[in-house]
């Protein structure tokens, strides 16, 4: 009963959290970020995002409390350079969101942004979904929502010193399931 107070705390604080990153006209920088699951995945990149850029692979898990109440994460599962399968998550584990890394900078990914089968993904689990970028942005997908937002931008966690902004691949803050799947089948080129 504890556990469920405290999801359902949470959940109130993230669906706030959301309404203000949807009005606002940019992406909080890290100082902003005020909810404890989103600082938790701030640190969480910041230890596996080195690994990801220099492998230029996914890594990705889950984020949830133990069986003793305590916000933890699953240890990051390699994957490949665009995919990344975080496995079933263990028992006891009570789920909040997944997560997962985009790898190194490529002048011609659009890595910048959850792709339309990261969100795709969470909705299936029908849980959310951290996504931190090879640029430092951690977006969260909104899985009931379906919609993705920033909930910091560039340079909030640790980036690939190689990245750098492109104007084919510009993010904006917020984007529904509808807008992401325009921005895949747009076409673009390379930075």
């Amino acid at each position: 009963m504890k556990h469920l107070a405290l999801t359902i705390a949470l959940t109130i604080a993230l669906s706030v959290a959301l309404s203000i990153a949807a009005t606002s006209a940019h992406a909080q920088s890290r100082k902003a970020v005020d909810d404890d699951v989103d600082r938790f995945a701030l640190d969480l990149f910041d230890r596996i995002q080195p690994k990801s850029i220099a492998e230029n692979r996914e890594y990705c898990g889950y984020i949830g409390f133990d069986a003793a109440g305590v916000l933890t994460a699953t240890p990051a599962r390699p994957g490949d350079t665009d995919s990344c399968d975080a496995g079933e998550p263990p028992a006891g584990l009570e789920v909040l969101a997944s997560y997962h890394t985009h790898g190194a900078f490529l002048d011609d990914a659009d890595s910048e942004v959850p792709s339309l089968d990261d969100l795709l993904g969470d909705m299936e689990e029908e849980i959310d979904g951290y996504v931190a970028t090879p640029g430092g942005r951690v977006w969260l997908n909104l899985s009931l929502e379906k919609l993705t937002f920033q909930v910091c931008g560039r340079g909030c966690v640790t980036a690939d010193p190689k990245a750098r902004p492109c104007k084919s691949f510009t993010p904006l803050v917020e984007y529904s399931l509808r807008e992401i799947r325009q921005r895949e089948n747009s076409p673009v080129v390379g930075c």
